[in-house]
């Protein structure tokens, strides 16, 4: 705080009113400068070079506790830091608050104090300047500026003390609305966070719902690795009985086997990554790779219902920013969707995934040769707990449309021309420079 002092040069002279209101103003400057995590700080040293420029012995600033601040500001001339101090609570500040003053009261001697001043500090106080602080009209605390000895507080002293207690109102006024609007920062922030932990709770909930759907494709593909590493388990044992034992056989048999295995580990590992419970986590994506892993998983459930998977990915997308594991929920489920909307028909079971570029943004399609929706049930597809299975429980696109909306996209369903439904996303593409930045180390 720049030129504010409590040094005694103030003590050994009535402050000329030229020099009040010289500190006035700088009073006034380092208030206004002062940020957020600072304004506490500039309210003791302004505190302590006004109660100095003054020549009292104590100053008190004690606003109403119903302003949300719960403290005082307290400055005595013994301490010879150059600042006042924020006490919790204060004998003077009590009584101050419940004196409810509504006008300056100004005392040269103790018999001008008013009486219950007077019964609580008659050893501590003899005069005083106390004005009370405004506050929208209303009282909202007061200003004391107090000495030891009677003394006779001149015009310019007693006016220099009215402009202050407005400066100190305001200056608490501005604390107590940035420590509202830090408060509801803090409550939006923790809003915003438990959203996000109830999304990815939702999200979990219909990633492991799918994988009760699919747990008979699963097993199914789990169980051509593992049929073969018994298999070949088999074979090597044979080969080594053999006399004499057939060393080269057995060897290739233990070959494939670990083969079998790393193939059995990979399934394993595509499940539990995308099942697994994570943090939302945001990083560059390529939407080719992405679809390629889900389509991976469900392959064996494709082969199953006879369901002939067309991929359309065009080369050089841009990348998106997003959570891979949410978003392969989001084209898995639509997947299965198109699955399930073609399983059982005569004609052709055909289900096609394309990606294309438009402008700023990466859509991703599932088209599918299903009877298509009515069109009220696709005003309603993405509504909770709205479904067209018997067992359904309606989640599935709910939850899609909200992990897509929290990447800053969208997702639609229409019907096609000819037959059949499209399911489309649209996510937000990654700028050049952004996608630069992302692969730096």
């Amino acid at each position: 705080m720049g030129g504010i002092r409590s040094n005694r040069s103030w003590a050994q002279r009535e402050p000329e009113p030229a020099a009040l209101a010289d500190l006035l103003q700088r009073i006034s400057c380092d208030l206004i400068r002062a940020s957020h995590d600072d304004l506490a700080g500039a309210i003791e040293t302004s505190l302590a070079g006004m109660g100095a420029a003054l020549e009292a012995d104590r100053a008190v600033l004690a606003p109403r506790p119903s302003n949300g601040l719960g403290g005082q500001y307290v400055w005595e001339a013994r301490r010879m830091n150059g600042r006042g101090r924020w006490v919790l609570a204060d004998p003077l500040a009590a009584l101050l608050d419940r004196l409810e003053l509504d006008r300056t009261v100004v005392c040269g001697s103790r018999k001008q104090l008013p009486s219950a001043v007077l019964s609580s500090f008659r050893a501590q106080m003899s005069s005083a300047i106390l004005v009370p602080l405004p506050n929208g009209g209303k009282p909202g605390g007061a200003l004391a500026m107090t000495a030891q000895a009677p003394r006779s507080w001149t015009p310019e002293a007693v006016e220099a003390t009215e402009r202050f207690a407005g400066m100190m109102a305001a200056g608490l006024e501005r604390m107590a609305t940035l420590s509202s609007l830090f408060k509801e920062q803090e409550k939006r922030l923790r809003a915003e966070a438990e959203t996000r932990r109830l999304r990815e709770q939702l999200a979990h909930a219909g990633r492991v719902t799918m994988l009760g759907e699919l747990s008979a494709s699963l097993a199914h593909e789990l169980n051509q690795p593992l049929t073969a590493i018994y298999t070949n388990a088999q074979a090597a044992q044979r080969f080594l009985q053999r006399k004499p034992p057939e060393v080269g056989e057995a060897t290739a048999a233990l070959v494939d086997l670990g083969q079998d295995c790393r193939r059995g580990a990979d399934i394993l590992g595509r499940m539990r990554q995308m099942f697994r419970r994570h943090e939302t986590e945001r990083v560059p994506l390529a939407v080719g790779p992405l679809i390629e892993h889900v389509l991976r998983l469900l392959h064996e459930d494709a082969v199953a219902r006879d369901v002939n998977l067309a991929v359309d990915v065009k080369p050089g997308l841009p990348l998106v920013n997003g959570d891979r594991v949410q978003l392969e929920q989001v084209v898995m489920n639509l997947l299965v969707n198109a699955f399930d909307a073609v399983t059982g028909l005569t004609g052709p079971r055909e289900v096609t995934v394309r990606a294309t570029p438009r402008g700023k943004c990466v859509d991703v399609a599932v088209l599918d040769t299903g009877k298509g929706m009515p069109r009220r049930e696709l005003e309603r597809v993405f509504e909770p707990f709205f479904t067209r299975k018997p067992n359904g429980m309606g989640m599935g696109l709910a939850i899609c449309r909200t992990i897509v909306e929290a990447h800053g996209g969208r997702i639609s369903a229409r019907n096609r021309s000819d037959h059949g439904a499209v399911f489309e996303l649209s996510l937000p593409a990654l700028p050049e420079a952004g996608v630069l930045r992302a692969r730096l180390p």
